[in-house]
């Protein structure tokens, strides 16, 4: 099957017919009688002022939809006494940070009142939103996790079985090998795989290792734990092989996005689908450009590459395949491991109208509602009634993706109150260790000593 990749709208805010959206430099004051929601993202604010103004239509309850919000609008505006009624992160990395500075209401009292069936929702990415005793502190709202694309066209030209792709992460160094090559003048023209691209993927490979950045949900810090250390030696000598800035230069002969701002949660920088998520944009180039115009042979990527909807007709056609990452050959129980994360809904513990805010949040995550928005910004719905829709069941790819979130070795992304800082000494120590070589353990060790105090400290509040 031929597949276009997905073009991603950058920076677009437009003024909305209905209900009207402001951007994240001028936030709608609150308003009697409006509910407001806010959005980390939503690059087509007219698809979700749309989706959110049949709730306004049903309830007589006008919503208004600001999209694009900063991080630090929310942390300005969530301690005041006026913060939104519903906000819709990207991903639920912040909720604990939050949660620590009472700026979260718990829904565990509310879920009953609203009508929210929890047994529909699938249990990983519901897990995420758990803290660690055990409140209910968002819901998801769709999911995103991670698989093995490969270009059957490059593994053909290799020698390679284009419908097999690698079976475990040491097949997958070998076939990396067999899918690179250089011109005629020993410059990089193909790439088999770069373990960092397009975006940090340490977190996954730690728990095909066996470990985690933390350990009991996040109540102890595991940094500079063997699982760590092994994921980060198996990511370095994929490098090893050839110089630091040649592969560099190769990478921004494609895309800027290596130097771009998008935040980074979790150990990895977020993608431009999930911090934009919808709109395709016409001839621009971003990170999954270099796969589809074949410069490099594997890439780790989420679902929003197999939605037919947000595919740009100007992208180059791609014979490609989809799997789960395999595991070690030592641990074939490991098959199908993955990192749960998505785009989650809180309402601010100083919302004006809880209860009204609660009713929409029901109606969010209902099945059919869940499932529009999903397909409409190409991320997988986490509900199992949800899933159950045409637009998912008859897309092959997209059952890939179902599988692994539902698969008993999928776990949830774990976050605590020092997620951001981690997450910047995580990204230097990439940017030291993968480029330029070198033992993890001394690196790891250090920021070990430094943080895990911390989060000590913030647990014990």
């Amino acid at each position: 099957m031929k597949k276009n990749g997905v073009i991603l709208l950058l920076g677009l805010i437009v003024i909305l017919s209905g209900w009207w959206v402001l951007n994240s430099s001028s936030h709608a004051q609150p308003s009697e009688g409006v509910i407001d929601v806010w959005v980390t993202w939503g690059d087509d604010p007219d698809q979700l002022q749309a989706l959110l103004d049949r709730y306004g239509s049903s309830s007589d309850i006008p919503i208004r939809v600001t999209t694009q919000v900063r991080d630090k609008d929310l942390l300005e505006v969530l301690p005041g006494a006026e913060p939104p009624d519903l906000v819709i992160l990207s991903a639920g990395d912040p909720v604990a940070s939050y949660h620590e500075q009472g700026l979260v209401e718990p829904l565990d009292g509310w879920i009953e009142a609203g009508g929210i069936d929890l047994d529909d929702i699938y249990p990983v990415p519901l897990e995420q939103c758990k803290s660690l005793d055990g409140v209910t502190l968002c819901l998801p709202w769709g999911c995103d996790v991670d698989a093995l694309f490969w270009n059957k066209d490059l593994f053909k030209a290799a020698g390679l079985d284009p419908d097999r792709p690698p079976q475990t992460m040491e097949d997958l160094v070998e076939y990396a090998s067999k899918l690179t090559s250089r011109d005629e003048e020993g410059e990089l023209s193909q790439v088999g795989f770069i373990p960092g691209f397009p975006r940090s993927h340490t977190d996954l490979y730690v728990r095909l290792f066996g470990g985690a950045f933390y350990k009991e949900g996040g109540a102890e810090l595991t940094l500079n734990s063997q699982p760590v250390i092994e994921a980060l030696r198996w990511q370095a000598q994929f490098n090893s092989t050839y110089d630091s800035e040649d592969l560099q230069d190769f990478v921004s002969s494609f895309t800027p996005y290596m130097a771009s701002q998008h935040p980074i949660f979790a150990g990895r920088r977020m993608s431009c689908q999930q911090c934009h998520r919808s709109s395709p944009l016409q001839n621009k180039r971003t990170p999954d450009t270099g796969f589809f115009e074949g410069k490099i042979a594997m890439m780790i990527d989420g679902p929003w590459q197999v939605n037919p909807e947000a595919r740009s007709s100007d992208e180059p056609q791609v014979e490609y395949g989809i799997a789960p990452l395999p595991p070690p050959a030592a641990y074939p129980e490991r098959a199908n491991t993955a990192v749960i994360r998505g785009p989650v809904v809180i309402i601010p513990a100083g919302a004006r109208d809880k209860e009204a805010a609660v009713q929409l949040l029901a109606w969010l995550t209902s099945p059919e509602i869940l499932a529009e928005a999903a397909y409409a910004n190409s991320f997988l719905p986490t509900s199992r009634m949800a899933v159950q829709d045409p637009r998912f069941r008859q897309n092959p790819d997209f059952n890939v993706f179902v599988e692994l979130m539902a698969h008993p070795n999928a776990q949830p992304a774990v976050t605590t109150p020092i997620s951001l800082e981690l997450n910047d000494a995580l990204a230097q120590i990439e940017a030291e260790l993968l480029h330029n070589g070198g033992d993890p353990g001394p690196r790891l060790n250090e920021v070990q000593a430094g943080i895990s105090p911390k989060l000590k400290e913030a647990l014990s509040h």
